[in-house]
This record gives structure tokens, sequence and C-alpha cells, in this order.
């Protein structure tokens, strides 16, 4: 390593910078990446060079940089090795400290992290930095995990910081403290010692001068700075000051509170106002209203007398003119009656002539065949059913009577039968249906036991394991601590062929719950107040001295295994206690035993009492309840689970096979019903289609044998139908003779039926008036006929109209009455008491008085000042400070031009920094509502400062919202950094452009390194230096792998600029930048790594007056020798 200088003066000895200038003089690392133990590199003030090849461990001392100054959040390690990369992060703070350096594929295909360190480990990194006046400033970090964890979350860490020269080796204590962190306050009093990196960050600015974390964040970013990426988010970020106009939005908010308050107090007088005022008026339309309805019952008591005055009138002209109408009828009467004798003789004598020449016959045969005719539509309606019927049945339609006849009989045979088809199909549907049902159930409950086994391994049956989960959950109380004696015994494999048996034996035992004597008061309270819905049996758990009993080798309890745990002695000698049968092989053996049973499940409990319970067998597995897993149990199940799932399906299949059959002979009972009513004679249409036939010839030779009835017939046609219509005219003729009379006596009768006293009422003059109109109104012409039609609707029309008013009435007291509850309940103070009735209405109404003379204009007056105040001083301000925060933005951009002017970019070339508005929509928006929130601020007119209001309130409203789009557009319209965007210029002397810059893209790499390192260091030079000092007080810049891509000219160019800004420059570079960066250092290393995992650093001599290292290129793989 270099050497440490003989005193801190000798560091500024060429005068580098300022003497109030901190610079990086040593970096210390203790097992940090695959840098093992203490490695030490001292940094010259003029700046430090990181040679070697990639991955040999230069990032790994730059990262060590970043962990160091870089708040966590923005911690990124290795980042320039990643800078084209896509996939994620791949260093961190546990890889370092472990000292990862491979990755292998494990047995499973996994990849794993190959360690250095993989047990209990720790490690340190140290940073010192000295100023001109021999201040020492020392950042150390010490990390620690434990164990073989591999998790970032396992990592502990401190942070420590000290004003003298320090040595990581100073640390050592704390590992041999097994990193008791309290001995750091003994060990090392003088450290400033941080468990979290905000106090640490906090305490190292303010010694080295850092102003913000913007800076850090920026020296963190200059590290891996290969390109800029969006000039105007860099510009943004790093260079330009979060605006006050947040603040004073907060502010805003703050205080628009008793605007608020004003205004609603104003809104209150006026909702006040607005809910009386509905009322009062209300009131107006309610005394109309009430006077309509006082004139609709006037007019309602005068109807009746208008109607019979009306009715009399109508009647007097009706029976004159209906006298009239009768002596003209009966004219007309008495000329019919003389015609319809004369016509009747004149038929009566044509008749007579036609009978003489023998046309009684053909009348009979015509008579004859309408009769056939009629027979034959109705067979064939018949035969269609018929056929119809046996298509359906599936039978051949019969072509003759005795065949048909046979189907007619089959057919009442199956309709005979049909009683008896339908209770063999009932009995059999309910059978396939009980069935069906039974072994739903046992379905049913095969899976809820396969559930409660799979999901613990318990034989115990679902419902007893359903009662303890309930109990347990009750109680809380772990279900492990409550088992039942079942889970706990097993039955040895090699005596399996006994466990029918054994299970006869302790099946209940097995399911009786084991309580604890710390749990038994809580689980007897519980089932004592609880009704389970089971029979449980549970046994108190209590301690109690082990009794001398014998247990034959032949005994049940020597064939079976007891689950270790708290009740296995207790389990012990209870079985000893009670179940300690003896197996016997024969019955012979079972008669000489005191208490045995045999492999068949015969049981001896003692020398009377036997049992043999085969209501199940004693191999039937589904029934045993021991065992420490359920495995062969859940076995069993599932497979008749799967054997009764196909019979439920094929039950299924058969039950729906069968309701099919049962409808479609159903369908055909019906058919053979039709078929059974039926006789052939009904069907038989061939037969009557001869008679016919047969009739029709007979007509036609009648007919033929007298060709002169021809025309005397026809003649007798058109007679009959002269006399028939002479009738007709005679029989109308009496008809309305007849109705006139009725009707001249009906209108006689109604004459009679008028009252008199309404005929002789006087109506009122708006009775007389308003009943005429009406009447007239009414679309129906006024007769007598229409009279009671049109009065009727007349009074409907007035009962429309007082239901209507009633309506209204009532509907305009609900209204006043709810306007006054609404007051009441709004404002139950102002009410005062009173209640929400028509009875208060004067109170009410006395109150809206006052509140138009007096409350509102009030409230207005407070509200306007407090909007004038509110605008001119809140929005003003804001209004203002946006504009001052543009106006800043170009300053603080022309202090950066200012800089980059007397920084060359290329040949005879600077950069400028360009800021231009970006108008916006939602900024220009804003600005135009502070403009109208702000517009006629004196004015006194309401409608007006309620615009500005509901201008203001909805700012205010959308600066507090927590909504995602509003929080959006606040850091919008308020961050004036947004509001602008940047375009760096390349200039020449003369001003002229050669090149524009948006950012990086589409820039060849040397160009985006150019343009990313002039811009950060002008950014560097504002943050680290502000625009107070000459030089920045923290003057140390990382930069790693940052000219790979720039040739040298531009390389020297860039170091100048960084250099003129005075920073201490400490460079991670390929060997090929190596002459170009000698210049601008003061020392230099050569990192190497051995066998891929073990990394060492040589210094490089540096001639000061060459400016040279004392080093070739060829001379690495020397290096690289050496290091190793």
């Amino acid at each position: 390593m270099n050497r440490e200088p003989q005193g801190a003066l000798e560091l500024f000895r060429d005068n580098l910078g300022d003497e109030n200038q901190f610079r990086l003089t040593k970096i210390q690392l203790f097992n940090w990446g695959t840098f093992q133990g203490v490695v030490d590199f001292i940094v010259p003030r003029s700046g430090y060079l990181l040679l070697g090849r990639s991955g040999s461990g230069k990032s790994t001392v730059l990262d060590a940089h970043t962990a160091m100054l870089t708040p966590p959040k923005w911690v990124d390690f290795n980042v320039a090795a990643r800078e084209a990369e896509r996939h994620g992060k791949d260093r961190n703070l546990l890889t370092y400290i472990r000292g990862a350096w491979s990755q292998q594929t494990g047995d499973g295909g996994e990849y794993v992290s190959q360690y250095l360190r993989p047990e209990t480990t720790w490690s340190a990194i140290a940073e010192t930095y000295r100023d001109g006046a021999s201040r020492v400033v020392v950042l150390a970090q010490v990390f620690w995990v434990k164990g073989k964890s591999t998790a970032t979350g396992d990592v502990h860490k401190r942070f420590l910081i000290l004003q003298r020269d320090f040595d990581v080796r100073e640390l050592e204590f704390f590992a041999k403290s097994n990193f008791e962190v309290r001995r750091f306050k003994f060990d090392l009093p003088d450290a400033v010692v941080k468990e979290e990196f905000s106090g640490y960050q906090e305490r190292f600015r303010q010694l080295l001068d850092i102003d913000n974390e913007r800076a850090l964040r920026l020296l963190h970013k200059t590290q891996s700075a290969k390109n800029l990426g969006d000039l105007n988010n860099f510009l943004r970020d790093f260079m330009l000051d979060a605006p006050e106009t947040f603040e004073l939005a907060d502010n805003l908010v703050a205080q628009f509170q008793e605007l608020n308050e004003a205004h609603k107090a104003v809104v209150e007088a006026r909702r006040q106002i607005e809910v009386l005022s509905p009322a009062q008026e209300e009131a107006l339309q309610l005394d109309v209203a009430r006077l309509a309805k006082s004139e609709l019952d006037e007019l309602t008591a005068g109807i009746d007398g208008y109607r019979e005055q009306r009715k009399q009138e109508l009647l007097t002209v009706a029976i004159s003119e209906q006298r009239v109408r009768i002596s003209g009828q009966e004219a007309e009467l008495a000329q019919l009656k003389e015609k319809v004798q004369q016509e009747l003789a004149t038929l009566n004598g044509l008749r007579e002539v036609r009978a003489g020449a023998g046309g009684g016959r053909i009348e009979q045969l015509i008579e004859n065949i309408r009769d056939a005719e009629r027979q034959r539509n109705e067979r064939i309606a018949k035969r269609d059913q018929a056929q119809a019927a046996c298509k359906e049945i599936g039978w051949e339609y019969p072509s003759n009577a005795i065949e048909f006849v046979r189907r007619v009989e089959d057919a009442r045979q199956e309709v005979v039968g049909a009683v008896s088809w339908r209770a063999a199909h009932s009995e059999r549907a309910f059978e396939l249906r009980q069935t069906l049902t039974n072994k739903t159930s046992e379905f049913g409950d095969i899976r809820i036991e396969i559930r409660a086994m799979e999901q613990q391994r318990s034989n115990i049956p679902a419902r007893m394991l359903g009662v303890r989960e309930r109990l347990a959950k009750a109680l809380d109380i772990p279900e492990e601590k409550l088992p039942f004696a079942g889970e706990l015994i097993e039955v040895k494999v090699e005596d399996g062929e006994w466990q029918g048996a054994i299970e006869r034996v302790l099946g209940g035992f097995a399911q009786s719950l084991l309580v604890s004597d710390k749990y038994y008061p809580a689980v007897a309270s519980y089932l004592n107040d609880t009704n389970i819905g089971e029979r449980l049996t549970y046994l108190r758990v209590v301690d109690r001295p082990s009794e001398a009993r014998s247990v034959g080798p032949n005994s049940l309890i020597a064939k079976l295994n007891l689950a270790r745990g708290p009740h296995t002695e207790w389990l012990r000698e209870e079985l000893k206690a009670h179940f300690n049968f003896e197996c016997v092989d024969s019955v012979q053996a079972l008669r000489n035993a005191t208490r045995a049973i045999t492999r068949e499940g015969q049981v001896k409990h003692n020398t009377i009492r036997h049992e043999k319970n085969d209501r199940r067998p004693v191999g039937d597995r589904s029934q045993w309840v021991l065992g420490f897993d359920n495995a062969a149990k859940l076995k069993l199940y599932k497979d008749n689970a799967l054997k009764l799932a196909e019979e439920l399906e094929r039950l299924r299949k058969e039950a729906e096979l069968h309701k099919e059959a049962g409808e479609i002979q159903e369908i055909r009972l019906i058919h053979f019903q039709t078929l059974a009513n039926m006789g052939w004679a009904e069907v038989d249409v061939v037969a009557l289609l001869n008679r016919i036939e047969s009739l029709k010839k007979q007509l036609s030779i009648e007919q033929q044998s007298h060709p002169d009835l021809a025309v005397l017939d026809e003649k007798i046609t058109r007679q009959n139908e002269v006399y028939e219509a002479v009738v007709e005219e005679q029989n109308s003729s009496t008809s309305a003779l007849r109705l006139l009379e009725t009707e001249l006596n009906e209108l006689l009768r109604f004459v009679e039926e008028l009252r008199p006293e309404l005929v002789t009422l006087t109506l009122t003059p708006l009775q007389q008036r308003e009943l005429s109109r009406r009447y007239d109104d009414v679309p129906k012409a006024l007769k007598l006929s229409t009279i009671d039609v049109v009065t009727l609707q007349v009074e409907r029309g007035i009962g429309k109209e007082r239901d209507t008013l009633n309506l209204g009435i009532q509907a305009h007291i609900t209204q006043i009455e709810r306007q006054f509850q609404t007051f009441v309940t709004t404002w139950p103070a102002e009410a005062g008491g009173l209640d929400a009735v028509m009875a208060s209405a004067e109170d009410f109404f006395a109150k809206l008085t006052r509140l138009k003379k007096d409350g509102l204009p009030d409230f207005e007056e407070r509200f306007l000042k407090l909007l004038s105040e509110q605008s001119d001083q809140n929005l003003t301000r804001l209004s203002t400070q946006l504009d001052q925060e543009r106006k800043a933005i170009r300053d603080r951009m022309d202090l950066v031009n200012e800089s980059l002017e007397s920084a060359p970019f290329g040949p005879g070339t600077h950069l400028v920094i360009e800021t231009h508005d970006r108008m916006l929509k939602e900024v220009l928006d804003f600005k135009q509502s502070l403009r109208d929130a702000l517009s006629n601020s004196f004015t006194q007119d309401r409608d007006l400062a309620e615009e500005r209001f509901k201008v203001l309130n909805a700012l205010v409203k959308r600066f507090s919202s927590q909504e995602t789009a509003d929080k959006n557009w606040r850091s919008l319209v308020l961050d004036v950094r947004q509001h602008v965007e940047f375009v760096a210029r390349e200039l020449d002397e003369s001003g002229l452009e050669v090149e524009v810059y948006r950012s990086g893209a589409g820039k060849s790499g040397g160009q985006r390194q150019k343009l990313a390192a002039t811009c950060l260091a002008a950014a560097l030079r504002y943050q680290l230096g502000g625009q107070d000092r000459a030089l920045p007080t923290f003057s140390t810049v990382v930069l790693d792998e940052a000219f790979d891509k720039a040739d040298a000219e531009f390389t020297a160019m860039a170091m100048n600029i960084f250099k003129t800004f005075g920073f201490q420059m400490i460079v991670a570079t390929p060997l090929k930048s190596v002459m170009t960066l000698e210049p601008f250092i003061g020392g230099a290393c050569f990192v190497h790594i051995k066998d891929r995992k073990f990394s060492a650093a040589i210094p490089i001599d540096y001639d000061e007056d060459t400016q040279r290292l004392k080093w070739k290129p060829e001379d690495g793989n020397d290096q690289e020798a050496a290091a190793s």
C-alpha cells in the first residue's frame, strides 16, 4: 500500500485546492467483498487511480465508498458494470460481507452463491477526510451477520463518525465481545455511533459542509454516470430545489378554514331562507286551493237541481216528437199487411202446380244426401284420430272391421292394466329415490370423514373431531393439547391379526377425550353450558402413583404401542387398570381365563359378563379408531367413496331411464284410451261414401225423368224470396211501432219520476253559470239519453278537481310542514322549540322575515371581507411565488452556464443550457384559476363573490385531496421545475450552435459520456459549492469506468473540468486510459484477483515532476504476479 504521509501538512505541499476543502486521504476495508483482512488505500490529495482488469475488485472498493455516503434508499452497487444490462441488482451488503465470489448450480438445479466467509462474520469500512487546516473527519461503518444466514434482513450495522485518525483494527473489541453494541461507549468513547443512516448522515453532512441529500444522490449518480439519461429529469432532480409553492399551498389550505366557515354562515342563512321561502309560497297557494274547493262544493250542492230542470225541458220536447213518429209508423204498417197477403197467394199457387208434377221424391233425396255428407265429415275426423293414436302407439292402422275391433280390444286391455302398471312404476320410482337418498347421505358422510382424515392423521370419526375443534377454538386451547385416547394408541404391526378384536374392546375408550388437569375447569364449564350435539366422554388426566399390575405376554396391552408424550404413563396405567385382557386362541382358553378376548371378537369381561357384537364384521377397518396415522383407513375410505360414487351414478341413470319410460307409457295410455272409446261404425268412411254415391245416382235419375220441374222450381224460389222480404218488412214495421210506443211510455214515466223539489229549486248565479259551462264542455250532445252520462261526467270532473285540490291542499300542508321539519332538524337552535306543524306557520314566517332583513346581510358582509383578504394575501402570494420560482430557475441556470462557459466541452466549444416553458394545459388552467379567483377582488357583487369562492374552494379541495390524480395534479402545477424543459446547446467561440443535446439518446457512447461528465461537473459544483463558496468544501468525486468509451482528448478535457471546479478525482479505469488520466491524479494502485476469489492491491509510485506513474501497461502482468 501507499504509506501514510509523514504529517498532515505534507498533503498540501502543492497547495492543491483551498485549505477548507475536505479531501479523501485514506480508504480502509476489512473483510469487504473479495478483500480478506485489512486493506489500506492511501489516497493523495490530488487524486487517485484504481487500475486493474475487469472483475479484479475495483468496483468493490468504490462500492464501499457508496455505502459510506449514500442513503440506503438510493444505493445501487456495481451499477457501472450493469449500465447496459436489463437484469436486476447482483450485489448487496450481504454479498460484500460474506465475500460472494461465484455462483454454482446446486443439487436441485438452483443457483447457489459461493462465499469466502460463510459462518458468523463481520466487516468494516472507513474513509478519512482532511482539510488544509489539519481537521480530520473519519466515516466508518461496521457490519455483522451471525450463523450461516443469507438473508439481507439478518445484516446488522452501526455507523461511526470520528474527528481523529482511526484504524479499523480498533474495532476488534467488537467481534471479541460477540458484537455487544454497548461496548462502543466504553472502547470508542470519542466516536459518534448511530444505529440509523439518517442520524449518521445528518452529522457527517454538517461536518463536511454538504447542504442536502440531493448532493449525496448526485455524488452516487456521478460514480456510475456514463450517460445523462433525460436532461430535464437530471436538472430538475439535481440542480433545482423544491419550490416554496408547496408550502404556500399548504398555508392556503390551512387558512381556508376561516373563510369556509364565513361562507358556511352565508350558505346557512341562504339555506334557511331557501327552506322557509318555499313554505311561504306554498301557504299562498294553499289559500287559493281552499277557495277553489269551496266553489266546487257549491257546484256540487246545485248539480242535482240543475240536472232535473234540464231533464224536464228535454222530456217535454221528446214526448211531442215521439207522438208524431207513432202516427206515421201506424200508417206504414197497414200498407205492408195488405202486401203480405197478395205475395202469399201467388206462392201457394206455384207450389200446388209443382206437387201435381212429382216433385216430392226429389225433395226427399236431396235431404238424404245432405244428412249423409254431414255424417261423412264426422267419420273422417274420427278416423284421423284413430290413425294418429295408432301411429303414436306404434301400431299399423287396421284396414278392416275385424282388425280394428282387435286393436280396440288390445287398447282396452292396456287401459285396464294401467292401474296396476302405475302402482308398480310408482313403487319402483320410490325405491330408486329412497336408495339414491340413502346412498347420497352415505357418500356425504364418507366425504366428511375423508376431509377430516386429510386434514389430520387421526382415525377418530369426523363428528368427534368437530366437537374437539369447536371446544378448542372456544377455549383457545391447541387441539393437540386435547388428544383422543385412540390417537395415542396403535396396535403393533406384528399383532395386526388382533386389531379387529382389540378395536372391539378399546373402541369406546379410544374416543374418549383426554383433558389435562390444567384445562379441566374450562372444559367442564364449556361442556356444561354448550349443547354439543354428540355424546362425548372425556377423562380428567391427573397424576397418580403407578400401581404394580402385571401384564402377561398375551395381554392385549402387550400388543399396543403408546405415543410418547405427557399422557403416556397415565394412559399405560389406565389400560392396565381397565383393559388388561388376555388374547386367547380358543373358546376353551376363553372359558378358563378371567378376562379375555378371541380373534373373532368375543369378549369376556369377568366370570359372569360376556359380549359378542356382530352388528359389523370384526374386520371392518372403516370402524377402526386406533392408530398414530390414518393412511390405511384413508385409503379404505377413498376406495369406498369411489365405489359409492360409481353406484350413485348408476342409480341416477336408472332413475332417469325409469322416469322417461313412465312418461312415454303415460302418453301411450292416452292414445290407448282414444282407441278404446271408438267403434268401427264411427270410422268406416268407405261405406258412407258408397251410400252418398248411391243417393246422388238416384237423384240424377229422378231429375232426368222430370225435366219440367227445374223451371217451376226456379219460379217458386224467386216468389218465396219476394214473400219472405215483404214479411220481414212487416215484422220490422210492427217492431218499430211497438218500440215507439214503449219509448213514449218510458218518457211519460220519466216525467212522473221527476223530483218536484229539485225542479222548483232556485240556483245561484255561480251554479247556473259554471254548471251550464261544464255541461256544454262535455263532448256528448245533451239529450235525454245522455243527460245522466253528461251529469256523471260533470260530477266526475268536479270530483276529480276536488280530489286534486284536496291532494294539492294536503301536498301544500305536507310541503310546508316538511320545510318546517327540515328547518327544525337542520337548525334546532334557530327553531327555538317550534313544532313542524301548520299551527307554527306564523312563527316560522316571522323568522323568515328577520332573516331576509337582518341575518343574511351581516353574514355576507363578513364573508366578502374574508374572501377579499384570502384572495389578496394567499392567492396573490402563491401566484407571485410561481413567477419568482420561474425566475429563480433562470437565475440558477445562468449561474450554471457561467460555470459551463469556463469549461471547454470540445475543441473551442462550451455548453449552454437553455430554459423553455412547456406550456402545459394543466398549468395554464391552474394559472387561469388563480386569475379567476383574484378577479373582481374589490367587488361587492354576491354572484361574482360566490364564483370566486367556488374557484378558491375547488383549488383548496384539490390541494388537500389524497386521490392519486389530484396528488399528481398538485405536484405538476406547484412544482415549477415541471413547467420548464431544458436544452443543452454546444456553442463555438463566436456563439454559433454546433450541436443540440436534449438527452443522451441518439448519441454515441463517447458523446453521452462527454455530456454526462460536463453536466455532472457543473451540477456537483452547484450542489457542493453553492453560490457563496468559490470551491466546494467536500471535494471528493468518484468515477467508476467513466471514460471507457471516450477518447483521450475528451477524457483529458472532462478531467480538466472537474479539476477546474475544484474536485479531487478518484477514478477506476481500464488500463487503456491510464496515460490520459495521469496528470490529474497523485497516486494509483493496481487491483488484482487470484483464483477468482481473493483480491489484492499494489500501490504504484507517482512522479510529481513528470506527473506520470512509474508504471507501464506491460507491467500489468508483473503486478499481477506480485499481488499473487
